[in-house]
């Protein structure tokens, strides 16, 4: 019997713990099912008691497939699908405590070191060898075959058969011992049932999907095809997540007949853009491709970069000897995609609905995406149509800044134009009456508006005004996005972050110069944000008793997961959680080059920093030790390895002790993921990094039962900042920040200024409350949805009871201000369904039970946070 294991499969397996089995009419062996249990053990998951015996019902065959797929894919999930081999072997043992005499003898066996004469250091004969295929001559005297894992010289990989490499140099190592928190897999009921649900809640989504949303809803639409057209609601709310329902159902169903429902949710012409880049497999976020030229750049315009170390890296990055001139590559971002092929049905029917909409609206669409718009154009063929659609002819010749006879096209004056014009003359009554044509860009100037009003009471009054009528039009996003902000806009913020547009997250900072709003604004804004938020919380399905962690107030509501690293727990940038004392983190890279013979250098370092952010030390590639002053290390590295060809590519791992950093002075410890050889991210075959708390350092380098993050890399910078370490507090800050970079060489010394720049200024911004807590999303629908609010905390649990008079609205105060709190027990798992949000899903919730868990575990088919948002 043929077994597949789908990628909708995989995707609810990830997502929700749940794994597929149709019964069998066997009888497995209970040696087996041992067997299955243990291999699932080392990735960190257990079975539960019903889908154990259901995998009892499978004859051998397919008991031998079933698990086999499950393992796999929750192996890649958690990075346990590749070697990791780290260049000394021995890790976290036997690493070179003086690094700069090992690069200087590194140097010497580069230059001067030939075949046949004996050893420069011990002066022995017969005990160097040639490495292949770097031609290096080392001795397995002074380098020690047994630790090393490549070329000790040139520290790229090499023919493991030399006689160097001591037997029994890659023999697997044992499992550590560890405390483990488990992960439960429990049995799937309908595959159809539970795929449909998922597509739904992507459909209901209020904010962009995230890279990993985006996979496995195509892999539903691939798999369900025509039925999920069945699926959809009247109305899908965020404009890219249409794009990217109704692209790949062009893709896989009929077109013409997909357009015809696709078009009632198609509202704009950029809704018609981005579906169209779906369809032809591009980004709907319309923020460019990125174009490589590979072009030469003189050795004197290199960067220089610091110590020894990596001066020595520039020379072996030759081969042989420094070259003169090497090869970098710019890159540039074209405005166009690869237009898939478009049939003529498709194209009138895309023509046609464009006709359908106002001309001006048409227009000024258009314009936002000038570029994309004269691209697509030459696939339209719009003229060829002009006596049919007149409009379309007039909007792409707006576009194209001339009709097709050569003749100027006319001046087009559009929305956000006289916005801004209204704006300049600091009339805000003008402002708001053009805005209130559009609720949701008024809720997005209100701010603005407010300023431009001034000290004026009347105009104030005005724009408070239009912005309370048009609260219960404006998206649950960014009503939560006001309630944070708001609260903060009574005086000036210490800093101000922007989040441009792009595929990675690069958070821009400026002093704050707007003037603070009134008060009596701000309160009156904000009463009616909350209110508004309760009311349509209300309308959802009820719960007696609602469990909520205290611990979420540390968790940030996601508010850009398109720019989020695809990651095995979805962390919400800005977030901080809670480390567990005594274990010793323990950071993970690894990277694979992609085939061809390209090489790279990814590098994995730890800087650290006092209370002040003045630098204190580094641990690296050219400081593979940071010492404490009794000697032991503070932080080592497993050595850099320097280049990660196929299959296996490269890992490096870099060890840090909490403890003797505290007692060192030292405050913050920095995870930075260096480009160092100039290709990015985005083109290596694969890449991600994580953090494992270990308690035995033993053993395994990888163990994934303890991986308790892990994120891929992404984009085209040469700086990844994804994590800061807290050693004071024991918490970490999630960052999932990337900075620009150098073309190569990059490395913490000349990162050093984007370190002390972006991680104080992150920390401190999502520290102010600018951004609204999990806990707090959590709040307003126990708030309006339950009776009884118990908060889990580190004193036990209180509960809150909501009386029968109570509004939702007075019920959150009492529970802000902690009024009327009793002890409380926790619903018991044969009650009643609940409403739960929690850091760690440790709980047994009763069937029906709806839950937002930040670590799955325990908790089958999860909500994100992002359905929290709907």
């Amino acid at each position: 019997m043929e077994v597949t294991f789908t990628a909708t499969r995989q995707a609810l397996l990830r997502r929700q713990g749940l794994v597929f089995v149709e019964p069998g009419r066997a009888t497995a062996s209970e040696r087996h099912l041992q067997a299955i249990e243990l291999e699932l053990a080392q990735l960190g998951y257990v079975l539960s008691r019903r889908l154990r015996q259901r995998l009892a019902t499978l004859a051998p065959d397919e008991l031998a497939l079933h698990p086999r797929f499950v393992a796999a894919a929750l192996a890649a999930q958690v990075g346990a699908n590749v070697r990791y081999t780290p260049l000394f072997r021995r890790f976290p043992e036997d690493v070179p405590k003086d690094t700069s005499e090992l690069y200087l003898r590194k140097l010497l066996c580069h230059f001067l070191q030939t075949e046949g004469q004996p050893c420069l250091f011990c002066r022995r004969v017969g005990t160097t060898h040639v490495l292949s295929p770097c031609m290096h001559v080392v001795c397995d005297h002074c380098f020690d075959g047994a630790n090393y894992s490549a070329c000790p010289v040139c520290e790229h990989h090499v023919d493991r058969g030399s006689p160097f490499f001591k037997p029994g140099l890659f023999l697997a190592r044992s499992l550590p011992r560890e405390k483990v928190r488990f992960k439960l897999l429990d049995l799937g009921e309908s595959l159809p049932a539970a795929a449909r649900a998922l597509f739904e809640s992507f459909c209901a989504r209020k904010q962009v999907m995230s890279s990993v949303d985006a996979g496995d809803l195509g892999a539903i639409v691939e798999e369900f095809g025509e039925q999920v057209l069945a699926w959809l609601p009247e109305k899908i709310a965020v404009r890219e997540n249409v794009a990217r329902i109704f692209g790949a159902l062009l893709r896989k169903c009929n077109a013409p007949a997909t357009f015809a429902v696709a078009r009632a949710h198609l509202a704009t012409a950029t809704d018609v853009l981005r579906t169209l880049a779906v369809y032809s497999y591009a980004d709907p976020s319309l923020q460019g491709e990125v174009v490589r030229r590979q072009v030469e750049q003189a050795a004197a315009d290199r960067a220089d970069t610091a110590g020894l170390a990596a001066k020595v890296k520039k020379i072996f990055a030759g081969g042989g000897r420094l070259p003169k001139a090497r090869t970098v590559t710019v890159v540039t971002h074209a405005y166009r995609f690869r237009v898939a092929p478009l049939r003529r049905p498709l194209r009138r029917a895309v023509l046609a609905h464009l006709e359908s909409m106002h001309p001006d609206g048409l227009i000024e669409d258009m314009l936002r995406h000038r570029s994309y718009w004269q691209w697509l154009g030459e696939f339209l063929h719009p003229h060829e149509f002009a006596d049919k659609f007149p409009r379309v002819a007039r909007a792409f010749a707006v576009v194209r800044k001339k009709a097709p006879d050569g003749t100027p096209a006319p001046r087009f004056v559009g929305f956000y134009a006289a916005i801004e014009a209204a704006a300049r003359a600091g009339d805000a009554a003008a402002m708001i009456e053009r805005l209130q044509a559009r609720p949701g860009e008024l809720g997005r100037r209100f701010d603005h508006a407010l300023r431009v009003a001034g000290a004026d009471a009347s105009a104030q009054d005005v724009v408070v005004s239009a912005f309370v009528a048009a609260a219960p039009r404006l998206a649950n996003p960014l009503l939560l996005t006001l309630h944070g902000h708001l609260p903060a806009r009574g005086r000036p913020a210490a800093v101000r972050v922007f989040w441009p547009k792009g595929q990675v997250t690069k958070g821009t900072s400026a002093p704050d110069r707007r003037a603070p709003l009134q008060p009596r604004a701000i309160a009156a804004a904000g009463q009616a944000v909350e209110h508004e938020l309760l009311r349509r919380l209300a309308d959802k399905p009820g719960f007696h008793t609602c469990v909520l962690d205290e611990g979420l107030r540390d968790v940030i509501v996601p508010f850009n997961e398109r720019t989020a690293s695809r990651a095995a727990v979805s962390l919400p940038r800005g977030s901080r959680v809670a480390l567990p004392a005594g274990e010793v983190v323990r950071l993970f890279l690894h990277w694979c080059e992609p085939e061809g013979g390209r090489t790279t250098d990814i590098d994995l370092s730890v800087a650290f920093y006092d209370d002040k952010w003045e630098y204190v030390g580094v641990c690296s590639y050219y400081q593979l030790r940071f010492d404490g002053p009794d000697g032991q290390p503070i932080a080592q590295s497993s050595g850099d390895l320097r280049s990660g060809p196929p299959p296996d590519g490269a890992a490096e791992f870099v060890d840090v002790h909490r403890e003797r950093a505290r007692a060192r002075g030292i405050r913050w410890a920095v995870m930075v993921v260096n480009n160092y050889a100039g290709m990015s991210f985005s083109q290596l075959d694969r890449a991600w990094a994580g953090m494992m708390l270990r308690g035995d350092l033993g053993g395994k380098h990888f163990d994934a039962r303890k991986v308790e993050l892990k994120f891929d890399l992404q984009g085209d910078n040469g700086v990844f900042l994804p994590l800061v370490l807290d050693v004071a507090e024991s918490t970490i800050h999630w960052l999932d920040v990337y900075s620009t970079g150098q073309f190569a060489f990059n490395n913490v010394a000349t990162s050093n200024q984007a370190i002390t720049k972006i991680c104080p200024e992150m920390i401190g911004y999502f520290a102010s409350g600018v951004r609204i807590s999990m806990f707090e999303l959590a709040l307003l629908h126990a708030a309006a949805r339950g009776r009884q609010v118990i908060v889990r905390g580190a004193g036990g649990a209180r509960g809150f009871t909501r009386t029968a008079n109570e509004s939702a609205e007075q019920f959150l105060r009492r529970i802000r201000a902690g009024e009327g709190a009793t002890s409380a027990v926790l619903p018991a798992a044969d009650g009643p369904p609940v409403f739960a949000a929690l850091v760690h899903g440790d709980l047994e919730l009763p069937a029906g039970s709806v839950c937002y868990a930040l670590f799955r575990e325990r908790v089958i088919a999860p909500i994100a946070a992002g359905d929290l948002l709907a």
